[in-house]
């Protein structure tokens, strides 16, 4: 999948998001703090989990994106019910009714949806539930199955999970070995189960992941697992490594946090597929100044065709991304505006001054649109 543009709006709070386009590789969304950067990765979220099946109190969309060569555009918008216990967020359980739904693949139109009404490339359906949205509904059918293929390669890189879960494939002293595909695919399993099943399967990425690690933290001379018991006797792997110099080897629970986001960012992007949408809130979290232009060149020259979308305050992450890739976003009370660097004038002469242009702009300084 790949995003064109997307807007969105929330008539519960009145947040309201005008059109952001995105670049076909990567997007860097800049801008000061309180301005909408992490609100707009986590609404790529829940448009993932709208086409699973999902509802969002007073949700509004209009999203256009690329799928197995066709352009779709999706809109959509689910009452606004004022809740009793504002404090209370929404859970899975609770259902909010679409009010309007629209597809469309290449300028024509497959879903057509109001309240009182459902048609289906131009024949009207019998009664579906009203709190699911088409794509799940439908992702049986030819037409919309690449669409609910697309949204479901859409995935946030979080910082925190680099735990391993106990689970029934990670035993693959009991399997047969695995191919790259394979573990690629196992997407609900976390980084270091994945990391883990590709040393057990004896394949290359598996080197390949360890030596991007030893060149970002070259005291490191190796990377591998060892096998601890849990309460019930269960057998679970734990990742170590061994430090130069360091008589014994370090376990995972005391390596650095900003060792293991840089192997958990290395572990995601070795191991994307081509159509993955990966959103990166705040890139810099926990890493050193080390490991931040060496992820970032990783990101920028990726071995699968993906597409990124990150957010970043840090000088060394703007200034490695080339200015095309920048958004810079703005609001005004509700309304965020998003603006590219040609529009403020900003990179016109070198990179160095493309970032201190940016920080002198009104727009990036009070964090509101001119």
């Amino acid at each position: 999948m790949k995003f064109k543009s997307i807007s969105s709006a929330d008539t519960i709070s009145g947040w309201n998001v005008r059109e952001v386009t995105f670049n076909p590789m990567l997007t860097l969304l800049v801008g000061a703090s309180g301005v909408g950067k992490t609100r707009m990765l986590n609404f790529i979220n829940a448009l993932r989990q709208i086409a699973q099946g999902r509802s969002y109190n007073g949700s509004k969309w209009e999203v256009m994106f690329e799928q197995d060569g066709h352009e779709y555009v999706w809109k959509g918008e689910f009452e606004a019910r004022q809740e009793s216990d504002m404090f209370i967020p929404n859970t899975k359980e609770d259902k909010y009714m679409l009010v309007e739904e629209f597809i469309s693949d290449n300028g024509k139109t497959i879903v057509s949806r109001t309240k009182n009404s459902f048609a289906y490339k131009g024949s009207e359906m019998v009664k579906l539930d009203a709190a699911k949205s088409a794509v799940e509904l439908l992702k049986g059918e030819d037409t919309i199955a690449p669409i609910y293929r697309g949204f479901s390669q859409c995935y946030s890189l979080n910082a925190a999970d680099t735990s391993i879960h106990v689970s029934p494939v990670v035993d693959v002293s009991k399997r047969n070995a695995l191919n790259v595909m394979l573990v690629k695919a196992l997407s609900m399993f976390s980084p270091l189960e994945r990391l883990f099943l590709l040393r057990e399967s004896k394949l290359k990425e598996f080197d390949l992941i360890c030596q991007k690690f030893q060149e970002i933290f070259p005291t490191v001379e190796k990377v591998d697992f060892t096998l601890a018991k849990t309460f019930n006797d269960t057998l679970v792997p734990i990742l170590v490594i061994k430090e130069k110099n360091v008589p014994t080897w370090i376990r995972q629970d005391g390596i650095s946090s900003g060792m293991m986001r840089t192997l958990l960012q290395i572990i995601t992007l070795v191991l994307a597929n081509d159509g993955d949408v990966i959103m990166i809130d705040e890139f810099e979290n926990g890493l050193g100044v080390n490991c931040i232009n060496e992820l970032a060149d990783l990101i920028m020259e990726p071995e699968a065709d993906i597409q990124v979308v990150m957010t970043s305050h840090h000088p060394y992450i703007i200034n490695a991304i080339p200015v095309k890739d920048w958004k810079i976003l703005t609001r005004n009370g509700s309304d965020v505006h998003v603006h590219t660097a040609e529009e403020l004038h900003i990179g016109e002469h070198s990179k160095h001054e493309a970032f201190m242009q940016l920080l002198q702009t009104p727009e990036y300084r009070t964090g509101q649109n001119r």
